[in-house]
């Protein structure tokens, strides 16, 4: 599945790539990053760049690169944005079209690969393409890279709409382990 090897990303991170391109991204103009954490494993992140007070580059209320410095490359002036530590690619190829089946938000299982789409003040609209993720303790909520797609059997206040490209266990990506409840003195729950 193409979609599948777009989510698995280069073997290795092209670092300087990365940063000439985030140098040269431009506010209001859609992009797209793969991002891969342990916690959320990769996904894909799809939405008009924003520019913190730090000048650092946001996508979907996820900080992807940090302020823009100077660097001299064949006897130019360049612009260059440092790449997050969990960023794999940028640019990477934009959420396409999927087939799949729009579902309910609670209906989105930890295991599942969707498409989800979400809206937030000052990010504006931006989709988010992944494995999703659930808690492991009594009160569920279930994730997608790290936005809300149901919480307690509500749908996420941000939420849009979601596509079930596959079930758990249909797909080859790797599935994250389940969130774990971090208490007051970080300590984890059982």
């Amino acid at each position: 599945m193409e979609f599948e090897g777009a989510l698995a990303g280069p073997s290795r991170r092209d670092v300087a790539g990365m940063k000439a391109a985030f140098g040269a991204i431009e506010a209001g103009v859609p992009a797209t990053a793969l991002i891969r954490d342990e916690r959320h494993g990769s996904y894909l992140l799809s939405g008009v760049p924003h520019f913190t007070a730090l000048d650092d580059v946001v996508i979907g209320g996820v900080i992807v690169a940090g302020k823009a410095a100077g660097e001299r490359r064949d006897d130019e002036d360049v612009a260059i944005r440092k790449p997050e530590r969990d960023v794999r690619q940028f640019p990477a190829e934009p959420v396409a079209e999927m087939s799949g089946d729009a579902v309910d938000a609670v209906d989105v299982e930890h295991g599942d690969l969707v498409v989800a789409a979400f809206e937030q003040h000052p990010y504006g609209r931006f989709v988010i393409a992944g494995v999703a993720t659930a808690a492991s303790y009594d009160e569920p909520f279930v994730t997608v890279g790290p936005w809300i797609l149901h919480s307690a059997g509500e749908v996420g206040e941000r939420c849009l709409e979601v596509t079930r490209i596959s079930a758990n266990g249909e797909h080859t990506l790797k599935v994250p382990a389940r969130h774990q409840l971090v208490l007051d003195d970080g300590q984890t729950a059982a």
